[in-house]
């Protein structure tokens, strides 16, 4: 009992503490369970990101079933999962339904969250360099990589859709084809909203980032079929994802969850329960797949279904980065009017360069980047 404690404890604080995503979690847990606690060897864990990243789920909650596991089984991974979540719960939760009282109209304010999406934007931008080589090995590779972003970008496709059609090329049109829910029928009831996030968990390989898209298409604008937020909401909350604990897929689906049920219940109480459910419904897939994945750990890294499916989700994770860095780019390096008018902001655009070139090179960590960003921005604003 005393170690589950432990455990749960000590994910906690981590996912309280580490701010920017699954990567950071992974880095400072491979410190925290090694070298404090003594229970991994160094570097034992990230060693194992590759495993992570064969199935579906975001970095944070891998590492969490892979630690839990090793020290007390399923009670452990359960903990450990539990200890991952409950911190983006608690802090988005507070964000949620607070968000309605934060000054978006202020000058200062605005040009902060533009320097938030600018560092963003060279942050995911790095990310695409980083996972350049490892994703897009082959000229197959590249034609998927083409095809998904033009099936996402062009055709408008569901993204979920597009990862599926990828792992099982055989029933590509059969999957693109599929009705998506209308608005009016979800808010009928919301016995969907864990299917919903289920789906989500299921899809995200590689990170949160790679469900960006997703989110889009199911969130964003007037045809969205679960909410309707503006663009410029939508630019601020991944900003808000990026400057609290937790990792980003878990404080989206948190702040979603919560929406969702605040528009459907009208209560706080239901919309709490709503961000629970769906940060649960979000991890589960890839908790599951992962322990397991782990329980026959070589038998599953040489599948030969396994390593098909990655041949082809690989390159589409890749496209749908590129999709979200385009999105990014249109909120912070330029802009598009109601009216169709074009707005070019030098300011953001070179901070979405300098962000991009600090990640690359690692000596600066993303959170600096991120609060540094959206301090020139104001500066500037202020200065002009």
């Amino acid at each position: 009992m005393k170690k589950l404690l432990t455990l749960f404890l000590e994910m906690f604080k981590i996912a309280l503490f580490v701010v920017g995503g699954g990567f950071a979690i992974l880095a400072v847990a491979d410190e925290v369970f090694s070298k404090k606690l003594k229970w991994t060897d160094e570097g034992e864990i990230a060693s194992h990101l590759p495993v992570f990243q064969m199935v579906p789920g975001i970095i944070a909650g891998s590492t969490a079933v892979y630690v839990g596991r090793k020290v007390a089984g399923v009670p452990g991974a359960i903990a450990a999962v539990c200890g991952v979540f409950l911190p983006s719960v608690i802090v988005f939760s507070a964000v949620s339904a607070g968000y309605a009282m934060i000054p978006l109209g202020n000058r200062f304010l605005d040009a902060a969250f533009l320097g938030l999406r600018a560092a963003l934007s060279g942050i995911i931008a790095a990310m695409i360099v980083k996972s350049w080589k490892k994703c897009v090995a082959g000229s197959v590779h590249v034609l998927i990589l083409l095809l998904a972003l033009a099936a996402i970008s062009v055709l408008k496709a569901n993204p979920a859709l597009v990862v599926v059609a990828a792992a099982v090329s055989g029933v590509a049109l059969k999957f693109a084809a599929a009705r998506r829910v209308s608005p009016r029928k979800f808010r009928s009831s919301l016995w969907a909203l864990p299917l919903i996030f289920l789906k989500y968990g299921s899809i995200a390989f590689g990170g949160g980032y790679v469900l960006v898209p997703v989110y889009i298409a199911d969130f964003v604008g007037k045809a969205a079929p679960f909410l309707q937020l503006s663009w410029r909401e939508f630019a601020d909350v991944m900003a808000l994802t990026q400057m609290t604990p937790g990792p980003i897929a878990v404080n989206c689906a948190t702040f979603f969850g919560y929406r969702m049920g605040m528009e459907s219940l009208g209560c706080l109480a239901g919309a709490l329960g709503c961000a629970v459910a769906a940060t649960v419904c979000l991890l589960l897939p890839g908790t599951l797949l992962l322990y397991i994945a782990l329980t026959s750990l070589e038998k599953f890294k040489t599948s030969r279904v396994v390593q098909g499916i990655m041949t082809g989700v690989k390159p589409v994770t890749v496209a749908m980065m590129l999709n979200a860095l385009w999105a990014f780019l249109s909120m912070s390096a330029w802009t598009v009017s109601d009216g169709g008018a074009v707005s070019w902001h030098p300011v953001a655009s070179a901070l979405v360069v300098a962000c991009a070139v600090a990640t690359l090179s690692g000596k600066v960590g993303v959170v600096k980047q991120i609060f540094a960003a959206a301090a020139v921005s104001a500066a500037f604003a202020a200065a002009v």
